[in-house]
């Protein structure tokens, strides 16, 4: 988790040196709708309807709060920005959202279809700084290739390919992977999720290819994504135990029996690959995959722009500013310039 907070700060940082590249107002208390969103921490969940797209999203959360099961199918974008807390109990969540409308949509989710996005504000103690996108199953016909560009073309989003544990023999058809490898072809921003690995569990031929996936064995377009597996409804047991007298341990509790349970499934696969606490671990190092990547690009950036502010107060006499002198003969400059300009715009006309 503390990874993860971490490059949070840096992706603001780089947020911040973006806008100045494009011009944009870094005020922090700025209202401006220019501010433009940093998208290292966007986490975009593809797959079919039952892959458990938005139990692996309430795992991360630490809270079920999207709906799950064969009622609880997605059937509209859901954004949700979390900001953790660390002043709220493990069993508390602050939740935001814009208005009744959305509320409702979120709460009868099985019912219509919108391609309308659901925006939603978490604060709670137990959640990284994401902001979690829970995208409706592939095969349903409101995800056509513009809302899939909208949310996944973003080059520093990170792509969860979430593909159940029973469908791992065929993991070559998943079409959340191959739209994956289309928008990330190096699989730089990508993860793979194996769900539901309890399911399988007597299922021999899927827990071989789950067991070659983790251990980038699998298919040769899987080989460099890195792979998780989850049971995936280890936050519903949570929730189960929260009128219990350790509650606000439950989490953790349940999240190591989750890894316990894996370990006694997969008996051959890395235990840094099992589990909700490596899911973080392996998203943490996804983004900071990306960061390194576009430091280079714009420190580089940074300093051309750098160089052109230094030429322009050399020729509005940076040379002077070394005395209370220099600095008013600066200003004066800047004066008679702004002056100059004024002047052309009244007498132009415009």
């Amino acid at each position: 988790m503390e990874a993860i907070e971490e490059l949070s700060e840096l992706s603001e940082a780089m947020r911040q040196a973006a806008a100045v590249l494009a011009d944009e107002d870094v005020d922090e208390t700025s209202s401006s709708s220019s501010k433009r969103p940093s998208t290292f921490l966007n986490v975009v969940a593809l797959g079919n309807v039952g892959a458990g797209k938005s139990a692996v999203l309430n795992s991360l959360i630490g809270h079920p709060l999207l709906p799950t099961g064969e009622n609880g199918a997605t059937r509209a974008p859901i954004s949700i920005d979390l900001a953790r807390d660390s002043s709220l109990s493990a069993k508390s969540i602050i939740l935001q959202i814009d208005n009744k409308s959305q509320q409702d949509r979120l709460s009868k989710g099985a019912s219509g279809r919108s391609r309308d996005e659901i925006y939603l504000k978490l604060r709670t103690s137990t959640a990284p700084p994401l902001k979690l996108i829970d995208l409706p199953g592939l095969e349903q016909r409101i995800v056509d290739e513009s809302l899939l560009r909208e949310y996944v073309e973003h080059n520093d989003a990170i792509l969860l390919v979430i593909v159940p544990a029973a469908q791992a023999p065929e993991i070559s058809s998943s079409r959340a992977l191959r739209i994956a490898k289309e928008y990330d072809s190096e699989g730089t921003r990508t993860v793979g999720i194996i769900s539901k690995i309890d399911q399988a569990a007597s299922d021999s031929k899927a827990l071989a290819a789950v067991q070659a996936l983790l251990l980038n064995q699998g298919p040769p377009k899987t080989s460099d994504i890195p792979w998780v597996a989850l049971i995936g409804q280890s936050v519903s047991i949570a929730s189960t135990q929260s009128g219990s007298a350790s509650s606000d341990n439950s989490l953790e509790t349940a999240w190591r029996a989750e890894s316990e349970s894996l370990k006694s499934i997969l008996t051959g696969a890395p235990q840094n690959k099992l589990g909700r606490v490596a899911l973080v671990d392996v998203l943490a190092g996804q983004i900071r995959n990306r960061i390194k990547l576009r430091l280079p690009n714009l420190l580089s950036g940074l300093q051309g722009k750098s160089q052109i502010i230094q030429d322009e107060l050399v020729r509005l006499g940076e040379q002077m500013v070394t005395t209370s002198e220099g600095t008013r003969a600066v200003a004066l400059e800047l004066c008679r310039e702004f002056e100059d300009k004024f002047l052309q715009h009244i007498t132009g006309g415009e």
